[in-house]
């Protein structure tokens, strides 16, 4: 009797906790780190949204051969995705809810030689949002064109917090003519550009004045934005109260 009392209290003891309700919390959304959109990498299917248009292209024509083209590289847990004279994005391809997919950079500008006659490095800025030393950044990136036998990405590093330097290699970047900033201006101005050369090779203009004759040239076609020099602190700071003013007014 003993024994059959023990089996009967423990089926009714295995009753009791199988048929306990127990709430379960779904998780209907995907945490966020930072700014960028997160969940398991699908291509094609994590779209993010630019905080604004890519810059005009100041270029040799034959660059636009990869504009509207995308190439990727994997490095450790990361994809990182170059797409010419647009953006570059980086998304973690990691099996995890909270992987993360953001913008590394939009592009902008280029970085050029001492006297303006070639396009040297692409810069995208923009990005996302990151924190360093408990302050807010936006990521950049610097793109390093070389040559090479087929167009791809060779190269990822971050050598700052959420600044990044990529290599993209092509045949494109073979020929001298790419980097040429005299085969990328339009026909109106490069007279002037071969005659700011001409005063340059006979000293009549200085290098600081052929720089400032070429920037000008630039400047006007939108291929370059240079900062305004001020001549003393005074100047900047004056400067400075006047923009404020102005912003404070339009707010």
């Amino acid at each position: 009797f003993l024994m059959l009392a023990c089996a009967t209290l423990l089926l009714l003891a295995i009753d009791s906790c199988y048929g306990v309700k127990v709430n379960i919390k779904v998780v209907d959304s995907h945490s966020q780190i930072g700014q960028g959109q997160s969940g398991l990498y699908r291509p094609g299917a994590n779209k993010l949204v630019a905080s604004r248009d890519p810059a005009p292209l100041c270029a040799h024509s034959a660059l636009t051969q990869i504009v509207g083209k995308c190439y990727d590289i994997e490095v450790a847990d990361y994809k990182y995705v170059v797409c010419p004279f647009h953006n570059i994005t980086q998304h973690e391809v990691a099996l995890k809810w909270n992987a993360y997919h953001g913008i590394l950079g939009i592009w902008s500008h280029w970085t050029y030689d001492t006297l303006y006659s070639s396009f040297a490095h692409g810069h995208y800025t923009d990005g996302d949002t990151c924190s360093k030393d408990d302050t807010t950044i936006v990521r950049t990136a610097l793109l390093h064109h070389t040559c090479g036998k087929r167009t791809r990405v060779v190269n990822v590093g971050e050598p700052d917090t959420c600044q990044y330097n990529i290599t993209l290699e092509s045949p494109l970047f073979c020929h001298e003519v790419f980097s040429d900033v005299y085969s990328a201006l339009p026909a109106e101005e490069r007279p002037n550009f071969a005659k700011s050369t001409l005063e340059f090779k006979h000293n009549i203009l200085t290098e600081e004045g052929l720089r400032a004759e070429r920037g000008e040239i630039l400047e006007r076609i939108g291929c370059l934005t240079r900062r305004k020099e001020f001549k003393d602190l005074q100047e900047c700071g004056d400067e400075y109260h006047d923009l404020n003013k102005k912003y404070k007014r339009i707010r």
